[in-house]
């Protein structure tokens, strides 16, 4: 039961999809499940969180290779819900910019989703950065999304005005 609500945890997941998790981990193979254990294990030891996009990468270190790198724009900063719109994006080859992880959307029903979110650490990166000239929204077009959008103009709106910055894009 305790594994059944470790994986009610994950996103999508209900009660009966981690029911069938915990039967099927039953049903494997010892080796398979000391090595899924060990993979588990090894996570928090070969799996960083980036300091400045808060992307998730493989090695240690404070910042990611996408951080890290020269040859990325640091005048473009582009905000994205989760690291699997990274992902995507960067697949596609289509922006050579910074980006900036906020770990989720405004939720109208759970108002405490805000607290969640890397909001202020969006603030701070856009106010110690005057290298950054443009900031591109890549939410969802949800009502999550909308509101998260307004949300974001409202905070950096401040610094758009001071900073002369052009307006914010979605």
């Amino acid at each position: 039961s305790k594994l059944v609500e470790f994986f009610e945890r994950f996103p999508g997941i209900g009660p009966r999809q981690a029911r069938r998790f915990v039967y099927a981990l039953v049903d494997e193979n010892p080796k398979k499940l000391e090595e899924f254990a060990d993979l588990i294990s090894r996570l928090s030891a070969e799996i960083s969180r980036c300091a400045a996009c808060f992307r998730v990468f493989e090695g240690k270190g404070s910042l990611c290779g996408l951080c890290q790198s020269p040859l990325r724009e640091e005048t473009k900063l582009l905000v994205l819900e989760k690291d699997a719109d990274l992902e995507n994006l960067e697949k596609s080859g289509v922006f050579d910019g910074k980006y900036h992880i906020l770990g989720g959307l405004i939720s109208p029903l759970h108002p405490e989703s805000q607290e969640k979110l890397r909001l202020k650490e969006l603030y701070k990166r856009v106010e110690k950065s005057p290298e950054i000239k443009e900031v591109i929204l890549g939410l969802s077009a949800t009502t999550e999304g909308d509101m998260t959008v307004r949300y974001i103009e409202k905070i950096l709106e401040p610094l758009q005005k001071s900073r002369d910055l052009p307006q914010v894009n979605c």
